[in-house]
């Protein structure tokens, strides 16, 4: 990590979390900006991307709107994390010496339309990494951000964006840029506002995705306190209405390899096995749920999800996140609690006539996942008796 930062000064760039906004920021940016916090500053930094076919360029002043957009969502996700409890932490990025964030360009080997939204991801990827291996000196972590221009044909345009990959994948995450993609409509009530809370939205959300995020809901409270999460449909309300991350996502955050603080040396996601579960089991009490495990391994964090079907890809964006407190039991093992009041569940509609599951994430300490999903009636659920969850089934990620 030394010879990285090194070769980084080297090359005029930094890590600073935080600074003055730049001075050729557009006054929008500016004004958005004005009230950001100080960001810890962390280990590793997020590689950003922009990737275009051999037979196109990159859109018009990309590098200044592109790093706006960045340092505003970084500022957003440092915000929620402190509003959360768990300090003024954000993925980190590499800046430039004027402070526009460091955007990798990569040329592909074919034209633009190779690399399509469904199967695109996959010739790109490998182009990246080939080309980040011939500059290991510019891959500061295990994370990727690829930005690529929409197209422009019958179909796309810059009032009709689209064509190229736009979805998490793992540690790579992707979105698009167009020429309209630009902070200044940020908010507005025209229809280069509206279209860029969609993709500005989907932009944050996917990322989120590319932070180790699965999707979640809040609960019905937190919902109409605070709006809509990110990573739920915030894709669709972010610099519009109120829009928000959950503890739950914050707390995935605070264990992943862009959040950790300056000086840690930890490898992350090399932890293949799950942990043992020695207990594990869930009752009704009342008007609410009650889940507990007893785990051991190098846990620090537990949220459950509880989904109603379907249980497909991308059929889980309701999913309602109950992060669990976590203890030590005598054994030395590690325990996990959480109340589910069945009240907050307003928005999942099957909760009570049909299968619903509750999906546990566990976290290692160097940032690894495993889900396990328990589906069951609730109608079946006796009050006051307890179930056993059975033999775990794990997947890993999230």
């Amino acid at each position: 990590m030394r010879a990285i930062i090194a070769t980084m000064c080297a090359l005029g760039l930094t890590t600073a979390a935080v600074g003055a906004v730049p001075s050729h920021f557009q006054p929008r940016a500016q004004e958005l900006l004005a009230d950001s916090i100080q960001l810890e500053p962390t280990a590793n930094h997020l590689n950003v991307i922009y990737f275009v076919g051999n037979d196109r360029e990159p859109l018009a002043d990309y590098e200044r709107r592109i790093s706006e957009l960045l340092i505003y969502v970084q500022q957003f996700y440092g915000k929620e994390m402190a509003r959360n409890g768990l300090g003024n932490r954000s993925f980190g990025l590499v800046l430039n010496e004027n402070g526009n964030v460091n955007i990798i360009l990569v040329r592909g080997d074919k034209p633009h339309t190779h690399y399509a939204y469904g199967t695109g991801h996959n010739d790109c990827l490998r182009e990246v990494n080939a080309y980040l291996d011939e500059h290991p000196e510019l891959r500061t972590s295990q994370h990727n951000f690829v930005i690529m221009p929409t197209y422009y044909d019958e179909k796309y345009n810059d009032l009709n964006p689209g064509g190229v990959p736009f979805y998490g994948l793992g540690t790579n995450c992707f979105a698009l840029d167009y020429g309209h993609f630009d902070i200044r409509h940020l908010g507005q009530k025209t229809r280069e506002g509206r279209l860029l809370t969609k993709w500005f939205g989907g932009f944050a959300h996917e990322l989120g995705h590319g932070l180790n995020l699965p999707h979640n809901d809040g609960t019905a409270s937190q919902n109409a306190q605070m709006g809509t999460p990110l990573m739920e449909a915030g894709n669709y309300t972010f610099g519009y209405s109120p829009t928000y991350m959950t503890l739950a996502s914050c707390r995935i955050l605070a264990h992943s390899e862009l959040f950790a603080p300056a000086g840690c040396t930890t490898r992350f996601y090399t932890n293949t096995t799950p942990p043992a579960v020695y207990a594990s089991n869930f009752k009704r009490v009342g008007d609410a749920l009650e889940v507990h495990l007893e785990l051991e391994g190098n846990v620090v964090n537990v949220n459950t999800y509880v989904q109603d079907p379907p249980f497909q890809v991308n059929q889980d964006y309701d999913a309602v996140a109950f992060p669990c407190v976590m203890s030590r039991t005598h054994e030395g093992k590690t325990g996990a609690f959480v109340h589910i009041p069945l009240a907050e569940l307003a928005e999942l509609k099957k909760v009570h006539n049909g299968t619903i599951a509750l999906d546990i994430l566990i976290q290692t300490d160097e940032g690894s996942r495993f889900r396990w999903r328990v589906p069951f009636n609730l109608s079946q659920v006796p009050a006051d008796g307890t179930i056993d969850m059975g033999a775990p089934v794990f997947h890993r990620g999230y």
